[in-house]
Order: C-alpha cells, then sequence, then structure tokens
C-alpha cells in the first residue's frame, strides 16, 4: 500500500475528533439535533485550522441515519461512505473554478433532487477566489434555495466575499489553535505512530506552525522522514530553509556592537545558502518587539527567553525605534528589489551606525552562564537630548501664551480629515499615530497634543517633522508640534491655571532654528563608500 502523508491519515472522521472549534462544533451539533439546519455557511478563518474537514464532517453528520448526538454514529453507511464517490456532496475548488459558467452550472443543478441522501450538499472551497459575476450568480441561488441544499462556503479571507452573500449566510470562525493544542495532537501522533522526538523539537514545531495543525502535521512528518536518531532544533529549522533563533539574536548583537565586519559575513553566509531574507528581518524586528515588551512588563516570556533579551535590556529606547523603523523601511525594499543581497547589507550597515558613537553596546561574559549588556551614552548624546528637551518647552510655553479655544474649536473641527492620509503610502503611519493623539492646546502656531502612553510621544517626537508637514497639507499652514502624555498634559494645565491666578503672563518666545538636532549621514556615505566603492547607491 502505497504511503499516506500523516495530514490526511489523523484528518478528524467525526466531531470528537476535531482539536479546537469547540465554539463552532457545539453550535453545528446542537443545529442537528434540534433539526435546524441552515441552507448556507461561511467557514472563516486562518488556513489549517479544520474548515474543510469540519464541512466533510458536517455534510456526512446531516445525512447520518441515527446522529441522536449531532455526531457521526460511525456505523451506517453514510458515515461509512467515501465522500469522493458520493454524488450528492460535491467539493469545489474556488481558486481553479471561479467562473460564471461554473456557478450557472451549480445553479442548474441544485434544482436536481438529492439521488439517495437527505442533503445534497456542496462545499466550495477558497470561495473568495469567485469573480464577481461569478458571485451574483451565486447569490441568486442563495436568495431562493431549494429544498435540501445546503452550501458551506470556506475561506481564508473573509473581507474578499461580498456583504449580501454574507447576509444570507451563518458565519462561522475558525481561530488558530494555541501551541499547546498543537504541542499535544503532535504527541498523540507521535504515540500512535511508535515514534519518539524531543520534547523542544515538538515545542518548535508548534510554534513555527502560528496556529495551523495542517502546517504542524506536515512538518512533523518531514521531521520523521529525516531518520536521524537524534533530530534537533537545527534539523527542524534547516527543513524550512530558516534559522535557529539564537543565529537572529548574533545579528542583532552584530548589529548593536556596530561589528560591521561580522554583520556582512552573517548575510553573505545566508545569503548563498539561500535563506529567505525577509523572513530573517521580520524575526529580527519580533525580537526588537519583544525586547520593548520585556522593559515594560514581568514575566511575559518564559525564564530561557527572558535571559535573552535581558542581554539587550539596556539599550536606548530612542535606537530601538528607529532600528525597528529601518527594519520596516528594509522589509519592503527587500519584497521590490532584485537585488536583496546589497540592499540587506546596506541597511544593516545603516543600522549599526545608529550605535556607532552614539551608544556603545559592550557584551561581556563574566561567565559561560552570564552575559550581559553595558550601556554607556557620550557627552554629544546628552547634549543633543538637553536642546530637545529646550526646544519642547519653548513650544509648550508659545502654546499657553497664545492657547485660544476658538482656534482649538475650528482645528478639531478640520481633523478628521486625517483619515483620508490613513492609506497614503507617505502619511499612512503618521496619520494612524495622529488619529490617536487628543489636541490639547491650540494656539495660532503651536499645538501640544497628549497621548494615553509615553511610547506614542516617542514616536511622536521621532517623526515630528514629517506630522507638522501632514498638518499643514490639511489647515494650510504651518504649527510647531509638541506631544506630551495625558498625565504631564494634566500637570501643565494645572500649573498654567495657577500662575494665571497669581497674575504671571505667559509671552511668546523665539525658537531658534538652529538648536534643532540635525541627522548627519557623513557617516554612513563614509563606510558605504569604503566597502561598495565610490558608486552612489540611494537608500529610501
Amino acid at each position: 500500500m502505497s504511503y499516506i502523508s500523516l495530514y490526511r491519515k489523523y484528518r478528524p472522521k467525526k466531531f470528537s475528533d476535531v482539536v479546537g472549534q469547540e465554539v463552532v462544533i457545539k453550535i453545528l451539533k446542537n443545529s442537528i439535533v434540534n433539526n435546524k439546519i441552515g441552507h448556507a455557511y461561511i467557514f472563516s478563518g486562518p488556513r489549517g485550522t479544520g474548515k474543510t474537514s469540519v464541512a466533510k464532517i458536517f455534510s456526512k453528520a446531516v445525512n447520518c441515519l441515527s446522529n441522536d448526538s449531532g455526531d457521526l454514529c460511525g456505523k451506517c453507511e453514510i458515515c461509512n461512505m467515501n465522500l469522493e464517490d458520493e454524488i450528492d456532496i460535491i467539493e469545489i475548488d474556488a481558486a481553479s473554478n471561479n467562473g460564471v459558467d461554473e456557478i450557472r452550472e451549480i445553479r442548474n443543478n441544485v434544482k436536481l433532487l438529492p439521488s439517495h441522501l437527505k442533503y445534497k450538499v456542496y462545499i466550495i472551497d477558497e470561495v473568495h477566489m469567485l469573480s464577481t459575476s461569478a458571485f451574483n450568480a451565486l447569490l441568486k441561488t442563495l436568495e431562493e434555495p431549494p429544498q435540501n441544499i445546503i452550501f458551506i462556503l470556506a475561506t481564508t479571507e473573509f473581507n474578499k466575499i461580498p456583504a449580501t452573500v454574507v447576509s444570507r449566510c451563518q458565519k462561522f470562525d475558525f481561530k488558530k489553535l494555541t501551541k499547546k493544542q498543537i504541542f499535544d495532537r503532535l504527541n498523540y501522533i507521535l504515540e500512535n505512530e511508535k515514534r519518539n522526538l524531543n520534547s523542544d523539537v515538538v515545542d518548535l514545531i508548534a510554534q513555527i506552525s502560528d496556529g495551523g495543525l495542517r502546517d504542524a502535521i506536515n512538518l512533523l512528518d518531514q521531521v520523521l522522514s529525516l531518520e536521524k536518531k537524534e533530530i534537533s532544533k537545527d534539523d527542524v529549522y534547516s527543513l524550512i530553509g530558516d534559522l535557529s533563533e539564537d543565529r537572529i539574536f548574533d545579528l542583532l548583537k552584530y548589529i548593536v556592537n556596530s561589528d560591521i565586519k561580522s554583520v556582512l559575513s552573517f548575510i553573505d553566509d545566508v545569503y548563498n545558502n539561500g535563506k529567505n531574507l525577509v523572513n530573517i528581518c521580520e524575526r529580527l524586528q519580533i525580537i526588537i518587539r519583544n525586547i520593548i515588551i520585556y522593559n515594560n512588563t514581568n514575566g511575559y516570556f518564559d525564564e530561557t527567553y527572558e535571559k535573552k533579551l535581558q542581554e539587550f535590556s539596556k539599550i536606548n529606547i530612542n535606537n530601538i525605534l528607529e532600528l525597528s523603523n529601518e527594519l520596516f523601511n528594509l522589509i519592503n525594499n527587500l519584497r521590490k528589489t532584485n537585488n536583496q543581497k546589497v540592499i540587506m547589507e546596506i541597511y544593516c550597515l545603516k543600522m549599526s551606525l545608529i550605535f556607532d558613537n552614539k551608544e556603545k553596546n559592550i557584551i561581556t561574559e563574566e561567565n559561560e552562564n552570564d552575559k550581559k549588556i553595558i550601556t554607556s551614552k557620550d557627552d554629544k548624546k546628552e547634549a543633543e537630548d538637553n536642546i530637545n528637551d529646550e526646544i519642547k518647552k519653548i513650544r509648550i510655553n508659545n502654546s499657553l501664551a497664545g492657547a485660544n479655544k476658538q482656534l482649538k474649536s475650528e482645528f478639531v473641527n478640520k481633523y478628521k480629515e486625517i483619515n483620508e492620509y490613513v492609506s497614503n503610502k507617505e502619511y499612512n503611519s503618521i496619520a494612524n499615530l495622529l488619529l490617536k493623539a487628543v489636541p490639547e492646546i491650540v494656539s495660532d502656531k503651536n499645538i501640544i497634543f497628549s497621548f494615553k502612553n509615553n511610547f506614542d510621544v516617542i514616536l511622536f517626537d521621532k517623526n515630528e517633522e514629517l506630522i507638522q508637514k501632514l498638518l499643514e497639507k490639511i489647515y494650510n499652514k504651518k504649527y510647531l508640534v509638541v506631544a506630551l502624555t495625558s498625565d504631564d498634559c494634566e500637570k501643565i494645565k494645572k500649573e498654567y491655571i495657577n500662575n494665571i491666578k497669581k497674575g504671571i503672563k505667559y509671552e511668546y518666545i523665539e525658537e531658534k532654528a538652529s538648536k534643532k538636532k540635525k541627522k548627519s549621514k557623513d557617516k554612513l556615505e563614509e563606510t558605504a563608500e569604503d566597502i561598495f566603492g565610490d558608486e552612489i547607491i540611494k537608500v529610501d
């Protein structure tokens, strides 16, 4: 007998076999028990979460000759039939049958009664891929469904299904499975297959599958095919063409230590071995996100992972945010370019230079199990921060000096126009940030915004010039802006009221542009030229 892949071998045969999706299963079983069968269902959710499997089980269950529990009895001829041989249960792949002619053929066939089952069931997989005209043809059938006909529409992209179709169906959301649910199922399969794997390898497979059980079982199948006595986590990473987590941490270490030679050597190695550069950058971005979470929470990650994050916990938050921004740009450019290696090198150099002369992150080994990053700032960095604080104080003062309720009212009334820039390529991130802000104090030239958390204030400060540019486009005038947390803003308001009561007046202070912090690209240009020659390479 030919080999049967594990995901087919362990595909659920009845509702009780389905992993997760308890709410969906309960409702479907109750509808069968109470004889309240709908004519059309939408099964929506990520891939590998059981949509098609549940659709096939449901198509049998509604026709089962003894389904008092709502599940398959497992004994009657309906439960034991091969779906591929049953003419009353029709499975259609909309990815390859997405035209109006195929749907018209369905419309003609639904008029015919089931041959020998109680219900004729149409399972349309990836239904979102139907054309507009095909959806219109299907809509007519859904509006006036014949008796004993059931449609099950499965999709991974619910947003692409027309509202007119959705309104005529019962919708069920299939959730991603938890890591534990997948882990337990994989161990169940290993036990039945009489195979052994290290627990950390099974755990990694469950993690990589990202909530999709089918992907997890397929990867397990590949791992078992290695036929090695001891399968390691690195074997799993090799199978999926990825790097181990430790290697991603190594790249971050090289960057924060401005170790340019190691950065270039790393890129050369992964590129020559055919690794996915976009995936590497996305995983690096997740680590940066996790560093920020680690610095602001307790016990969010497991102890082993937190030890890895701790090495980078003292990096200046502004540098972390700048690194994240560069990674975002790098990922976008990698997807558009034909020369990924050069783009990767340029951006990683750029990221390395974020930490050069600004902040030295020296990783020292006190012993084999104790590593930490020592962070120091130079005098120039402190001076720049002080200048920025001075400008902030001036803008707060000037906003209060010219504060005007009428000006604020006019500003707020037009503020909703920011929504028009949410999908704009240049301003989308800035627009989303401003939509979280509250315009607190408005004068003719200055505005104070407030945010609930300090993280958004930091992002605001980093993008101050672009924010002012967007506001100028909307209001046709230039504002100088400043952002504070809600708590700080309340303190300033109280101080302002007290000063006014005491007769203290706020006078406008001229802001000197020369004191603003300026970024220099000289170091980057010099380094790029040293490595790549004097050819001009543009970096967005």
